[in-house]
């Protein structure tokens, strides 16, 4: 089944509870023509007192994707429109169709088995980036290759330069 997919802006902040609470009102009824809201999230290790915890951030801050069980004309978006705390989207405040590449590339969903993992793109060869996990957590290195969710990077041990690799969510820029 063809679905199609729309962004709207949000209140920026506010993404997991006006995803929570839209999805409701679908459920309710009281939205039409709309399948789901999705807030993209990813998991991001970080440190709580000494302790490292895996959170879940929101990756597109201030913007919401919705999927439609079909096309929506001018009145269907006025209407989406309409609903509390959905705010102006590129000068217009109708939500924007999204191209099927785009959906692949930035909703990454358990019912959306084609999500292209787009993290290696956050990162760029020659970049300077920290360790964060590992043997060599607190190294700072720079990147030398990168293949799919492998690093290949350049750390400074005893004053050389040593190839070391590692897992994408072992760095931070």
């Amino acid at each position: 089944m063809d679905t199609f997919w729309y962004v709207i802006k949000v209140l920026p902040g506010k993404e997991r509870q006006l995803n929570e609470q839209y999805n409701i009102q679908i459920s309710l009824g009281n939205i039409k023509n709309i399948i789901r809201f999705i807030c993209p999230t990813d998991s991001e290790l970080v440190t709580v007192k000494d302790k490292k915890v895996l959170r879940e951030k929101v990756i597109y801050n201030g913007y919401l994707y919705f999927e439609a069980k079909k096309e929506m004309n001018e009145d269907e978006l006025k209407e989406i429109s309409s609903i509390p705390n959905i705010m102006g989207m590129m000068g217009d405040k109708k939500p924007l169709l999204m191209r099927k590449n785009d959906v692949d590339r930035i909703i990454k969903d358990d019912l959306l088995v084609e999500h292209k993992v787009n993290k290696k793109l956050k990162y760029e060869i020659g970049e300077t980036i920290t360790v964060i996990d590992g043997p060599f957590l607190g190294f700072i290195g720079v990147i030398s290759s990168i293949k799919d969710d492998k690093v290949d990077v350049d750390v400074k041990i005893f004053g050389r330069n040593t190839p070391v690799s590692l897992l994408i969510t072992q760095i931070k820029k």
